[in-house]
């Protein structure tokens, strides 16, 4: 029986996937300034079928930079939006690898512009910018600002309640293990989230 999760079926109907791609970007390149006030945050993300369903999965390279794009259109529309408001926000392209399925752009203001400044590690020794794959003529990469954040996953012993043979498989796999006054918390690393933003933004 096939897995009903599964995600692996060969993409067809790229023209109709470039349509859904472009009706994505007018839909959200207004910035809903009431939900921003309302919630201190407005995101978008990578909205599409196939690759947001519960088994997600990424696009062909020649798509991503489609996406990228399309939401570097909308960070600069959004940055408009932003400055207008007259005060302090946060606004970054959040561009994922290996899991680019989870790029996206995202704004702040109000006490949540200290918590994304601040929700990714940085990556000592990282290269200045994206990888060249996702270079294009359609953008400039260069126009931004990039700074590597870390991508992890914690599994604690306290809260997983694991049994021996999974703290053996964590132990072996983890990046980093750290102990607390009351727990132990296994460290994966999943990788880099290049976090760009524009020189006139404020530095984080």
């Amino acid at each position: 029986m096939a897995n009903p999760f599964s995600n692996k079926k060969k993409v067809r109907g790229w023209k109709r996937r470039i349509r859904q791609l472009e009706r994505l970007r007018l839909e959200h390149r207004q910035l809903d300034v009431a939900a921003l006030r309302e919630h201190g945050v407005q995101y978008v993300q990578i909205w599409l079928d196939p690759w947001d369903r519960l088994v997600q999965r990424n696009p062909p390279y020649w798509y991503r930079r489609r996406i990228l794009a399309a939401f570097i259109d909308i960070f600069g529309a959004w940055k408009t939006g932003l400055e207008e408001l007259g005060e302090p926000y946060y606004l970054e392209l959040w561009l994922f690898e290996p899991d680019f399925y989870r790029t996206q752009v995202v704004a702040a203001v109000g006490t949540r512009v200290e918590y994304y400044r601040t929700l990714f590690p940085t990556v000592p020794g990282a290269p200045g910018r994206p990888p060249p794959q996702y270079q294009d003529p359609a953008y400039a990469l260069s126009s931004f600002r990039w700074r590597a954040g870390e991508v992890i996953d914690v599994r604690t012993e306290k809260l997983d309640e694991p049994d021996a043979q999974d703290i053996a498989t964590w132990s072996r796999h983890a990046a980093r293990i750290e102990h607390t006054a009351d727990d132990t918390l296994y460290i994966f690393n999943r990788g880099i989230v290049w976090l760009g933003s524009q020189p006139a933004d404020t530095p984080p």
